[in-house]
């Protein structure tokens, strides 16, 4: 069963994941590493906030990488997204094993194109407040300029790509 875990940054989908997994066993893949490390930052400031939504992760990548090699039953590798390597990926290489139960944790992880392949979609409701409070903190500022460029597409995505009556499940967070 493969499992979307949903909502913008701050949330608490991570945390949610985690805890999920460690009482079902499932296998978490964390979809932020999977960024698109191939767009440049002038490409993605033109971009409008639905093209945002659909390449901000490679979802190819994470089909051929990840999601295919787990539900043949096999090891999943991968590079992950880095922001301190040239290229972009990380030189160390992450290894999950299959199991019954795959979670994505990540924004943008119900896009209606990874419908194919997703059991269960589950939307983190939280307030834009406790969200951005999340963010900042994780981040050690306030991120103006993150919140700038990603605020808008995150309210395109879940108001019309991917509304709260599109989800199976809804978890509010507080």
């Amino acid at each position: 069963m493969v499992v979307s875990l949903d909502e913008g940054s701050g949330a608490g989908k991570s945390t949610l994941a985690a805890e999920v997994a460690s009482h079902v066993e499932a296998t978490v893949i964390p979809c932020d590493e999977f960024f698109d490390a191939t767009i440049t930052d002038e490409e993605w400031d033109s971009y409008t906030s639905e093209q945002k939504c659909r390449r901000c992760i490679d979802w190819k990548r994470v089909r051929r990488e990840v999601l295919l090699p787990l539900l043949t039953g096999e090891n999943a590798q991968y590079h992950p997204f880095s922001f301190y390597t040239e290229n972009e990926l990380a030189t160390s290489l992450v290894t999950k094993e299959p199991s019954m139960i795959i979670i994505l944790d990540g924004i943008y992880s119900s896009l209606p194109e990874m419908s194919d392949v997703i059991d269960f979609k589950i939307l983190v409701e939280v307030s834009s407040e406790v969200s951005r409070y999340r963010h900042n903190v994780r981040e050690g500022h306030e991120d103006e300029d993150w919140h700038l460029c990603w605020d808008p597409a995150e309210d395109y995505y879940f108001s019309a790509l991917c509304p709260p009556a599109s989800f199976d499940l809804i978890v509010v967070n507080q």
